[in-house]
């Protein structure tokens, strides 16, 4: 399966009509995507204090232990088969999918309440989600994909580089195969965020939220449509050492990671003078 061209990218999977209908007893969820290790945490625990129910069952990063174990079922076989899930396996796939929706709101108010659901990994099913939910919203996660390939967290890529990447990524060194997940990925999400979600589309950049905590939440709030005390809300923010990491390294692997992610670096903001004088 190819996702990425070269150029930019080739169309993101689209649902199978008949894998999951519409959800109209519900109010539409906000989900938080990305790549693994990008920051959603901190975005999600933001999304509590707005009055968001994030989940009855939650791991120690705040992911939803029951939209978890419904991804680790099915999300690979859903990326296999390009989301056109075979009609064998439709039902079972809409049945573990309202299950985990109902054990991740338990204990919420009511049918109208706000809720979100964070685990990075949906941002590689949000066609799945738009056909559950065709109001849902989707806050996009991004960090600088040059700190990305350093990252430890690596269990995407581990899970679907082979899906996903080109073959000659898949054998790259550990940096690069992770800049690479993370440029395809990315820039897919924005694809289907963009043309699918439209204003119901959110690009967070990380560094965005740690540089300049107010303006990014008081943006979040007004996407949200709701109130938020920007200043206490930013409070929640604590910027990592690991930012800018990646300055530390070889700059001769740094050129090859900009050449490799360019298209994803540009098109999120990440192309500056700094990182074009180390070409």
């Amino acid at each position: 399966m190819r996702f990425y061209s070269g150029d930019f990218m080739t169309p993101y999977p689209k649902a199978n009509s008949r894998a999951v209908g519409p959800d109209e007893a519900l109010k539409a969820p906000v989900l938080v995507g990305a790549v693994g290790g990008s920051g959603t945490r901190v975005v999600t625990r933001i999304l509590s204090s707005a009055g968001f129910f994030i989940g009855a069952e939650r791991n120690y990063a705040e992911d939803s232990e029951p939209l978890m174990r419904f991804y680790n079922v099915w999300l690979r076989r859903y990326l296999e088969c390009d989301g056109a899930l075979p009609r064998s396996a439709t039902g079972a796939a809409a049945a573990d999918f309202h299950e985990a929706i109902d054990e991740h709101r338990r204990g919420i108010a009511g049918p109208d309440e706000p809720w979100a659901v964070k685990v990075p990994r949906s941002l590689l099913m949000l066609p799945y989600w738009q056909e559950a939910f065709p109001e849902a919203r989707f806050i996009h996660v991004v960090r600088s994909g040059l700190d990305m390939a350093y990252s430890s967290d690596e269990n995407q890529v581990r899970m679907f580089g082979d899906i996903l990447l080109l073959h000659n990524e898949q054998t790259l060194e550990r940096p690069q195969r992770a800049m690479a997940y993370w440029r395809t990925v990315n820039l897919l999400a924005a694809q289907v965020g963009l043309s699918s979600f439209g204003s119901r589309y959110f690009l967070l950049r990380f560094e965005d939220l740690c540089q300049r905590p107010q303006e990014t939440v008081s943006a979040l709030a007004a996407f949200l449509g709701t109130s938020l005390d920007a200043e206490q809300a930013g409070r929640e923010v604590v910027p990592p050492a690991s930012i800018g990491r990646w300055r530390k390294h070889d700059a001769y692997e740094i050129r090859s990671l900009i050449t490799l992610g360019r298209p994803a670096l540009e098109h999120f903001g990440y192309c500056d003078s700094d990182t074009n004088s180390r070409e």
